[in-house]
């Protein structure tokens, strides 16, 4: 489904560059669950956007379903974040003037994907909450309201950084029991977490250090 061949990326600050990922290499195949652990600092967020898309390596190949993401037109990179990738983050990035409701709205881009928002709502125990603004809800709604957005469009490939890294110990249960379950429908899942538990759900734990698979 996916696989990183030797990528690397260094980042500037003036005169100074810093290494983030040092010839890194991978196979995530589809209906895995990966979790990468590893210090702050170390690259782990650099990979994620890097398989998302989001961030082109200075060299190395992304390859989905056999072809480099990074080689193809902007259009190509576009409709694969919009229809492959489903992306969460520890700062939610939900649109303040929006509700709930038209945050997930947002990544809807089919009537199917619509007509399942009510669904989710309840499961995820915020239908109560639809039409209320992200200055309205607790940390623990808005990330679930983040899940909800990330998979409403059915990806095949849950991008996840540091999903639980703002929620106290029962909203992270039931976070992570919810992103389980999307694994369990068959998404993959590729979780960047500090939390110790995050790694019981994988079946593949990546660790990195400076920039590398250790």
């Amino acid at each position: 489904m996916l696989e990183i061949r030797n990528i690397s990326k260094k980042y500037k600050r003036g005169s100074e560059e810093f290494p983030a990922l040092k010839d890194v290499s991978l196979k995530i195949e589809k209906g895995d669950y990966v979790s990468v652990t590893g210090p702050s600092g170390s690259g782990k967020s650099t990979l994620l956007n890097a398989v998302g898309g989001l961030i082109r390596p200075d060299s190395g190949e992304v390859l989905y379903k056999g072809e480099n993401i990074y080689r193809q037109k902007e259009k190509y990179l576009n409709y694969y974040r919009k229809t492959d990738v489903g992306f969460m983050f520890q700062q939610f990035h939900l649109m303040p003037y929006l509700t709930v409701i038209e945050n997930i709205r947002l990544t809807c881009y089919k009537e199917s994907h619509s007509n399942r928002i009510n669904f989710y709502l309840d499961k995820c125990s915020l239908l109560d909450m639809k039409d209320k603004y992200p200055s309205e809800l607790s940390v623990g709604e808005k990330q679930r309201a983040s899940f909800i957005r990330a998979i409403i469009s059915d990806p095949k490939l849950l991008l996840a950084d540091e999903p639980t890294g703002n929620l106290d110990p029962g909203n992270s249960e039931m976070l992570m029991s919810l992103i389980e379950e999307y694994h369990k429908e068959g998404g993959t899942v590729v979780l960047v977490s500090h939390d110790p538990n995050a790694v019981r759900y994988s079946n593949l734990n990546i660790r990195i250090i400076l920039g590398r698979i250790q």
